[in-house]
């Protein structure tokens, strides 16, 4: 299936009409989505806020909280992954962007673990110091393309090929002992999470 907006495959069914959009496409309607979200929150703030000016008040209650501002550099928006200025320039920020924007597809579909899992390790990556640049780059190259699988469908997803990635992935971050117990309990999840849909 074709995606709506563009010439890429599609993976994801949208709004009550059912959508289908890519990747690509699915992350700028999800931001729209955000965005309005937060729109609708500083609103309601705002209309307390004058509730409270009119009687005379001290605000009171629940208020949404202040949501932080995502990371941008070169051009690639970051809302689960720090990326520190100390990498920037070293790493492949387009591979960090995939996975950053599958994370929010994951949670957005309820899938936390999965979601976890990526961001953990990339951000333990991204920090090692026992992994040099070109090692933290193949694995982080290596997760965008697990990223991607995870956020296919089930049954459309490669798993053969998202397998052969992890335990590559994890035979790299096995040089790192700095990042030892954030890749023992986190590449086992993802490989099991392959491994249990078969094929």
């Amino acid at each position: 299936m074709q995606c709506n907006q563009c010439s890429k495959p599609a993976i994801w069914l949208v709004t009550g009409n059912e959508i289908p959009l890519c990747l690509d496409c699915y992350s700028k309607w999800q931001h729209l989505q955000q965005a309005e979200i937060e729109n609708h929150e500083r609103m309601m703030n705002y209309n307390l806020d004058q509730i409270a000016a009119t009687v005379g008040m001290r605000p009171t209650g629940p208020r949404f909280p202040e949501r932080p501002k995502p990371v941008i550099f070169s051009g690639v928006k970051m809302n689960h992954i720090n990326v520190t200025n100390s990498v920037v320039g070293t790493i492949n920020t387009g591979s960090i962007g995939v996975v950053d924007q599958s994370i929010s597809a994951l949670v957005q579909v309820g899938d936390n673990s999965l979601g976890e899992a990526l961001k953990e390790l990339s951000q333990a990556v991204l920090g090692s110091k026992d992994l040099s640049i070109n090692q933290k780059n193949e694995v982080l190259e290596s997760l965008s393309v697990i990223a991607t699988e995870a956020i296919t469908p089930k049954e459309n997803r490669k798993n053969s090929v998202a397998t052969v990635l992890i335990e590559r992935a994890s035979k790299v971050t096995g040089l790192a002992n700095d990042i030892a117990d954030v890749c023992q309990k986190w590449w086992p999840l993802l490989l099991a999470a392959f491994a249990l849909a078969g094929g």
